[in-house]
Protein backbone atom coordinates (compact mmCIF):
# COMPACT_ATOMS: atom_id res chain seq x y z
CA UNK A 1 0.00 0.00 0.00
CA UNK A 2 1.15 3.32 -1.27
CA UNK A 3 2.61 5.62 1.59
CA UNK A 4 2.34 8.85 -0.22
CA UNK A 5 4.83 10.77 2.08
CA UNK A 6 6.48 12.04 -1.02
CA UNK A 7 3.17 14.53 -0.76
CA UNK A 8 4.18 16.08 2.09
CA UNK A 9 7.08 18.30 0.49
CA UNK A 10 4.09 19.54 -1.63
CA UNK A 11 2.61 21.45 1.29
CA UNK A 12 4.31 25.00 1.27
CA UNK A 13 6.08 26.37 4.31
CA UNK A 14 3.60 28.77 5.50
CA UNK A 15 0.28 27.04 4.16
CA UNK A 16 -2.59 26.80 6.30
CA UNK A 17 -3.11 23.45 7.98
CA UNK A 18 -5.97 22.13 10.01
CA UNK A 19 -4.56 20.60 13.73
CA UNK A 20 -7.22 18.42 15.49
CA UNK A 21 -6.19 17.66 18.91
CA UNK A 22 -8.03 14.45 19.91
CA UNK A 23 -8.92 13.83 23.93
CA UNK A 24 -11.10 10.84 25.41
CA UNK A 25 -14.08 12.85 25.68
CA UNK A 26 -14.08 15.28 22.10
CA UNK A 27 -11.73 16.74 19.86
CA UNK A 28 -10.34 20.32 19.83
CA UNK A 29 -9.60 21.84 16.19
CA UNK A 30 -7.69 24.82 15.41
CA UNK A 31 -6.10 26.58 12.53
CA UNK A 32 -1.95 27.18 12.33
CA UNK A 33 1.03 27.04 10.10
CA UNK A 34 3.54 24.63 8.47
CA UNK A 35 6.74 25.94 9.50
CA UNK A 36 9.07 22.38 8.23
CA UNK A 37 9.81 19.19 8.64
CA UNK A 38 12.60 17.16 8.39
CA UNK A 39 12.40 13.84 6.50
CA UNK A 40 11.53 10.81 8.36
CA UNK A 41 12.27 12.61 11.82
CA UNK A 42 9.18 15.38 12.76
CA UNK A 43 6.61 17.69 11.43
CA UNK A 44 7.01 21.10 12.86
CA UNK A 45 3.90 23.76 13.24
CA UNK A 46 3.38 27.15 14.59
CA UNK A 47 1.93 27.25 18.23
CA UNK A 48 -1.43 28.21 17.75
CA UNK A 49 -2.07 31.57 19.74
CA UNK A 50 -4.46 32.56 22.35
CA UNK A 51 -7.11 33.97 20.13
CA UNK A 52 -7.04 30.58 17.39
CA UNK A 53 -6.70 28.16 21.17
CA UNK A 54 -7.67 29.74 24.12
CA UNK A 55 -5.96 27.93 27.12
CA UNK A 56 -3.54 25.81 24.39
CA UNK A 57 -1.17 24.58 26.85
CA UNK A 58 -4.19 22.69 27.96
CA UNK A 59 -4.70 20.33 24.78
CA UNK A 60 -1.07 20.49 23.36
CA UNK A 61 0.81 18.35 25.30
CA UNK A 62 3.59 15.59 24.55
CA UNK A 63 2.13 12.36 23.44
CA UNK A 64 -1.15 14.00 22.54
CA UNK A 65 -2.30 12.25 19.53
CA UNK A 66 -3.50 14.81 16.46
CA UNK A 67 -5.02 14.63 13.39
CA UNK A 68 -3.16 17.19 11.09
CA UNK A 69 -4.70 18.02 6.99
CA UNK A 70 -3.59 20.34 4.48
CA UNK A 71 -4.52 21.31 0.87
CA UNK A 72 -2.05 20.67 -1.17
CA UNK A 73 -2.18 23.52 -3.94
CA UNK A 74 -1.42 22.61 -7.73
CA UNK A 75 -2.69 18.86 -6.93
CA UNK A 76 -6.18 19.14 -8.01
CA UNK A 77 -7.55 19.85 -5.14
CA UNK A 78 -6.29 16.81 -2.96
CA UNK A 79 -6.78 17.02 0.54
CA UNK A 80 -3.64 15.16 2.50
CA UNK A 81 -4.11 13.88 6.09
CA UNK A 82 -2.30 11.97 8.56
CA UNK A 83 -2.59 10.95 12.61
CA UNK A 84 0.03 11.02 14.76
CA UNK A 85 1.69 11.85 18.37
CA UNK A 86 2.97 15.14 19.56
CA UNK A 87 6.73 14.53 20.08
CA UNK A 88 7.72 17.97 21.57
CA UNK A 89 6.81 21.85 22.36
CA UNK A 90 9.33 24.00 22.35
CA UNK A 91 8.96 27.56 23.63
CA UNK A 92 12.48 28.95 22.90
CA UNK A 93 13.39 30.73 20.84
CA UNK A 94 10.11 30.31 19.54
CA UNK A 95 6.69 28.10 20.46
CA UNK A 96 6.05 25.60 17.85
CA UNK A 97 5.03 21.81 17.84
CA UNK A 98 7.02 18.85 16.71
CA UNK A 99 5.10 16.27 15.38
CA UNK A 100 5.96 12.85 15.10
CA UNK A 101 6.72 11.90 11.28
CA UNK A 102 4.05 10.14 10.14
CA UNK A 103 4.13 6.27 8.60
CA UNK A 104 1.71 6.68 6.09
CA UNK A 105 -0.80 9.65 4.60
CA UNK A 106 -4.43 9.45 3.21
CA UNK A 107 -5.20 11.49 -0.03
CA UNK A 108 -8.63 12.97 -0.78
CA UNK A 109 -9.40 14.67 -3.46
CA UNK A 110 -12.44 17.44 -3.66
CA UNK A 111 -14.89 15.64 -6.53
CA UNK A 112 -18.59 16.27 -6.43
CA UNK A 113 -18.88 12.24 -5.92
CA UNK A 114 -16.51 12.39 -3.20
CA UNK A 115 -18.76 12.17 0.38
CA UNK A 116 -15.90 12.61 3.09
CA UNK A 117 -16.83 11.50 6.90
CA UNK A 118 -16.82 14.42 9.25
CA UNK A 119 -18.09 14.76 12.65
CA UNK A 120 -19.33 18.58 12.58
CA UNK A 121 -21.72 19.60 15.47
CA UNK A 122 -24.45 21.82 13.84
CA UNK A 123 -27.68 22.76 13.80
CA UNK A 124 -30.97 22.18 11.34
CA UNK A 125 -33.24 25.24 11.09
CA UNK A 126 -36.88 24.30 9.26
CA UNK A 127 -38.61 26.27 7.31
CA UNK A 128 -41.24 26.07 10.28
CA UNK A 129 -39.12 27.46 12.87
CA UNK A 130 -38.06 24.66 14.53
CA UNK A 131 -34.55 24.01 15.27
CA UNK A 132 -32.80 21.04 15.40
CA UNK A 133 -29.61 19.91 17.14
CA UNK A 134 -27.06 17.43 15.12
CA UNK A 135 -24.11 16.50 13.39
CA UNK A 136 -22.89 16.31 9.70
CA UNK A 137 -21.59 12.91 9.29
CA UNK A 138 -20.64 13.60 5.66
CA UNK A 139 -20.15 16.27 2.99
CA UNK A 140 -20.02 16.36 -0.65
CA UNK A 141 -20.36 19.26 -3.50
CA UNK A 142 -24.23 18.92 -3.76
CA UNK A 143 -25.14 17.76 -0.21
CA UNK A 144 -24.40 16.84 3.87
CA UNK A 145 -25.69 13.89 5.47
CA UNK A 146 -27.19 15.14 9.17
CA UNK A 147 -27.49 12.84 12.30
CA UNK A 148 -30.23 13.91 14.54
CA UNK A 149 -30.16 12.02 17.88
CA UNK A 150 -32.20 11.94 21.02
CA UNK A 151 -35.73 13.15 21.31
CA UNK A 152 -36.10 15.92 18.84
CA UNK A 153 -39.32 16.79 16.76
CA UNK A 154 -38.75 14.96 13.82
CA UNK A 155 -42.37 14.64 12.59
CA UNK A 156 -42.59 15.71 8.85
CA UNK A 157 -39.46 17.18 7.98
CA UNK A 158 -38.85 15.27 4.49
CA UNK A 159 -38.74 17.84 1.47
CA UNK A 160 -38.91 20.54 3.99
CA UNK A 161 -36.91 24.07 3.04
CA UNK A 162 -33.75 24.35 5.74
CA UNK A 163 -30.80 25.84 6.55
CA UNK A 164 -27.59 24.01 7.92
CA UNK A 165 -25.41 26.29 10.53
CA UNK A 166 -22.55 25.15 11.48
CA UNK A 167 -20.98 25.50 14.97
CA UNK A 168 -17.55 25.83 13.86
CA UNK A 169 -18.42 28.71 11.25
CA UNK A 170 -20.31 32.07 10.43
CA UNK A 171 -21.00 29.80 6.99
CA UNK A 172 -24.66 28.64 6.74
CA UNK A 173 -26.49 26.60 3.88
CA UNK A 174 -29.33 26.59 2.54
CA UNK A 175 -30.97 23.64 1.62
CA UNK A 176 -33.92 20.79 0.86
CA UNK A 177 -34.36 17.25 2.92
CA UNK A 178 -34.46 15.13 0.21
CA UNK A 179 -34.40 11.55 2.78
CA UNK A 180 -34.88 10.44 5.76
CA UNK A 181 -34.17 7.66 7.23
CA UNK A 182 -34.61 6.26 11.03
CA UNK A 183 -31.86 4.10 12.88
CA UNK A 184 -31.40 3.35 16.56
CA UNK A 185 -30.21 6.53 18.19
CA UNK A 186 -32.64 9.11 15.62
CA UNK A 187 -32.91 9.79 12.28
CA UNK A 188 -30.61 10.41 9.10
CA UNK A 189 -31.65 13.35 6.77
CA UNK A 190 -29.78 13.66 3.43
CA UNK A 191 -29.75 17.28 2.58
CA UNK A 192 -29.53 19.12 -1.01
CA UNK A 193 -27.82 22.21 -0.46
CA UNK A 194 -27.93 25.19 -2.97
CA UNK A 195 -24.87 26.21 -2.36
CA UNK A 196 -22.80 26.50 -6.09
CA UNK A 197 -19.38 23.86 -5.84
CA UNK A 198 -17.12 26.55 -5.72
CA UNK A 199 -18.43 28.00 -2.26
CA UNK A 200 -18.18 24.11 -0.94
CA UNK A 201 -14.92 23.12 -2.38
CA UNK A 202 -13.95 26.38 -0.31
CA UNK A 203 -15.60 25.03 2.77
CA UNK A 204 -14.72 21.73 2.44
CA UNK A 205 -10.90 22.61 2.50
CA UNK A 206 -11.33 23.50 6.14
CA UNK A 207 -13.20 20.91 7.17
CA UNK A 208 -13.24 17.65 6.32
CA UNK A 209 -12.64 13.92 7.25
CA UNK A 210 -13.83 12.32 10.47
CA UNK A 211 -10.58 11.26 12.47
CA UNK A 212 -11.68 7.37 13.07
CA UNK A 213 -11.64 7.72 9.22
CA UNK A 214 -7.99 7.04 9.19
CA UNK A 215 -7.56 4.39 12.15
CA UNK A 216 -7.93 1.31 9.26
CA UNK A 217 -4.51 2.46 7.51
CA UNK A 218 -2.76 4.81 9.88
CA UNK A 219 -0.82 3.46 12.78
Amino acid sequence: MPTNLEKLKHIGVGSLVDLEILTPTSSKRVKTELVGLLDKQFIILNYPNAKRLPAASDYLRDGVMVVVRALIEGCGGQVIAFRQQIMSVASHPAKLVFINFPKQVQLFALRSQTRIPTLLPAKLKLSDDRVLEGLIKDISLTGVMFDIRGDQQVEGIKDMQCTVVLNSSDKDFEGEICSVKEHVAGVHCGIKLLASEDEMKTFMKEHFIDPSALEPTVD
